[in-house]
């Protein structure tokens, strides 16, 4: 490591599960063989760092104490041994939510890596991006565009590369009536992707201010979640795609009722339980159900050339690094219109 980096850093550390978030002042760390050190811009604040702060998503305790965070923005200041090829300093770099994969396994050789059984997270396995500094494999590392602010374009690292990983799955083409379940942050992602590649897209709620962000956005329709929704939908032209991002499975029966034949419905919420899916339904629908989750490294790089030249407007708060537990705790209120971001050179 440079002589002229510091020897400790400050880190929002998660202590235990359940346990709020600490700045703790820690190690500053060394890049290992084919790994590059950055020194962190920006960071989004995600939904899923909520999940893992609070514990519901069971990791061992082992790994804790954990520094979580998985869409940060930073420029390399160090290179490990064996990084022959990997961007230069100061190059600016993303630091999403896959940390690593094997690199070898079907998955892995055939551009579906987010699937490999031995792929490591940022956050998770791994040391994340709420940090002045953070590791990263130098074969994982993809180059931001000039075009993109460090603090708008945190958030694409997960929640936009979520929705453009979920929309390139499908059938979509100019025409396609697109219909996003759940309005926030990524839905928003969603509606901006959607439109720019000539979909109708009818956005559902329950919450009507989130129903007017989704219209500010250019939504051709919205519609409040609830009884009777679906029929709504589907007298409106109905879905040939759906994207659902509402961790409930109460949408089902929307989903149901307002999909038009050979529809395309992605699960990307986090619904632990069960839906009431009919094979017959599915057989006489010609329907296609599958799930998608973050994106790759090749996903990553087209999505934010293509942002680059669409920016996305969906609103992205600024956060001092000091306030990142609170700022879960506003994700947890429901007291956020669009994304927040970690701003380092706030105090």
């Amino acid at each position: 490591m440079s002589d002229t980096l510091p020897l400790t850093m400050k880190a929002a550390v998660c202590p235990a599960p359940g346990a709020p978030l600490e700045i703790r002042e820690v190690a500053t760390p060394t890049p290992g063989a084919g790994q590059v050190l950055v020194r962190l811009e920006t960071c989004g604040v995600c939904h899923s760092d909520l999940h893992l702060r609070d514990g519901q998503e069971n990791l061992p305790e082992s790994y804790y104490p954990l520094v979580l965070g998985h869409e940060g923005i930073g420029r390399i200041v160090a290179h490990g041994p064996g990084t022959k090829g990997a961007p230069a300093i100061g190059t600016r770099i993303g630091l999403p939510w896959i940390f690593d994969t094997c690199l070898a396994c079907k998955p892995c050789m055939t551009g579906h890596e987010v699937l490999c059984a031995e792929n490591t997270a940022r956050g998770v396995q791994k040391h994340g991006a709420f940090a002045e500094y953070a590791l990263c494999p130098a074969s994982f590392a993809v180059q931001i565009p000039d075009g993109i602010d460090p603090l708008k374009g945190a958030p694409l690292l997960c929640a936009g590369l979520t929705a453009w990983s979920a929309l390139r799955k499908t059938r979509i083409e100019a025409g396609t009536n697109v219909l996003i379940i759940g309005a926030g942050g990524l839905g928003q992602y969603a509606i901006l992707i959607a439109k720019a590649r000539g979909a109708r897209v009818t956005a559902l709620d329950r919450d009507p201010a989130k129903l007017k962000t989704a219209e500010a956005l250019g939504a051709d329709a919205t519609v409040e979640a609830g009884e009777g929704a679906g029929a709504q939908i589907k007298a409106q032209g109905g879905a040939d795609v759906v994207l659902n991002f509402a961790p409930s499975p109460a949408i089902w029966d929307t989903v149901e009722a307002a999909v038009n034949p050979m529809a395309d419905i992605v699960a990307i919420a986090m619904v632990h339980d069960p839906m009431p899916l009919s094979m017959m339904w599915l057989i006489d629908g010609g329907h296609r159900v599958f799930g998608s989750s973050v994106g790759s490294r090749a996903e990553l790089a087209d999505f934010l050339t293509f942002a680059a030249a669409h920016p996305l407007a969906v609103d992205v708060q600024a956060v001092r690094f000091e306030d990142v537990d609170a700022a879960l705790d506003r994700l947890k209120s429901g007291d956020v219109k669009g994304r927040l971001c970690i701003d380092f050179t706030q105090r």
